[in-house]
């Protein structure tokens, strides 16, 4: 019978070099355990790594466009709701206005003027609303607050004209017609709110663009996400209000207020529906964001039920392997601790 020899130093270095490969491969299970892919997807996945990548990019630009979309659908809302409280202001204004047409009394007077008075603040204040530290009546111009009440110097101007327009026909300013009055407002008070006016550099109302901001709202698409101050709308609730403001407020006679009366209805009605005009651009832009929205969610999943498919593990059975793993290292530690502890002299 032959006897062999195994070196104890031999054993204990092959399960050194046991411990660290199941080291390793504990890492790796542990990792695709806890994450559900691939530890190494180059390695696992070789050429499929560059699909795995660009799916990645394509559910990361979703994910981007979504959060870009939950910004735009908040101006939109922000803007709506400032655009139907001016709305809601236009029509208090022509029923005020129509109360005061009806009865020419000094108190429907004083209410319509407090109206239109009261429609000028609310103007200004919708005007240079603020969502996110951006103007959203100021069109591309969102650093800008978009409207300054010209009122006074407007109101001014309208009645200094007025009394040239007066002297021009021979007549003061309380011997106007109705028609004179009419001629006047139309040619003379009108185009003091046309957009070149309203947006002079030196004298106008507003400091908005005209150019309206867009946004990107998926790979194909980008709607309109804003709209200005310098809209008809606007524009046309100023000119109702000072009309009553700067002209109402003069000896005027009857014909003449009644004309001035009809028409600020006439302005502020057309600016109610502007109001509207602006409200049902903005309400499809809105439809097109969730619509969007929708389309980017159904993109994403798909891509990502994909990515999982290309790149994904058992996790069961990634679970499994590091349960024996993590045995075997066990068994490991405990041999070169048994073989650590081994001694000639504990058999002589």
């Amino acid at each position: 019978m032959k006897l062999s020899f195994v070196s104890s130093t031999a054993l204990a270095t092959s399960l050194r070099q046991t411990i660290n490969q199941s080291q390793t491969r504990l890492i790796t299970a542990s990792t695709e355990a806890t994450t559900g892919t691939y530890a190494d997807l180059g390695a696992s996945l070789g050429s499929g790594a560059a699909t795995s990548i660009n799916l990645r990019t394509a559910i990361d630009q979703a994910a981007s466009l979504k959060a870009n979309n939950s910004v735009v659908s908040v101006r939109l809302d922000a803007s709506q709701s400032a655009l139907s409280s001016l709305q809601d202001v236009a029509d208090s204004l022509v029923s005020n206005l129509t109360a005061l047409q009806g009865s020419q009394d000094s108190t429907s007077l004083t209410v319509a003027q407090q109206s239109a008075s009261d429609t000028i603040s609310q103007l200004i204040s919708s005007a240079n609303t603020m969502v996110n530290g951006e103007y959203l009546f100021a069109g591309t111009n969102v650093d800008v607050a978009p409207l300054t009440d010209q009122s006074a110097s407007v109101t001014s101007a309208i009645s200094d004209a007025l009394q040239s327009y007066a002297a021009g026909l021979g007549k003061s300013v309380n011997e106007l017609t109705g028609d004179e009055m009419t001629t006047f407002i139309s040619d003379t008070v009108e185009p003091m709110f046309s957009e070149a006016a309203w947006t002079d550099s030196s004298s106008g109302w507003s400091s908005a663009s005209s150019t309206n901001m867009t946004s990107r709202i998926s790979t194909s698409e980008t709607v309109t996400s804003s709209t200005n101050a310098n809209s008809e709308g606007m524009r046309y609730l100023a000119l109702a209000a000072t009309v009553i403001s700067a002209i109402g407020s003069q000896d005027i006679s009857a014909d003449a207020l009644s004309a001035v009366t009809s028409s600020a209805i006439s302005y502020a009605s057309q600016a109610s529906s502007a109001l509207v005009t602006q409200q049902s651009v903005l309400g499809l832009s809105q439809e097109r964001v969730e619509k969007a929205n929708d389309a980017l969610d159904a993109q994403s999943s798909l891509l990502t039920t994909r990515l999982t498919d290309l790149q994904g593990v058992d996790t069961y059975e990634a679970s499994t392997l590091v349960n024996t793993l993590q045995t075997q290292l066990e068994t490991a530690y405990t041999l070169v601790s048994k073989l650590q502890s081994l001694s000639l002299v504990n058999y002589l």
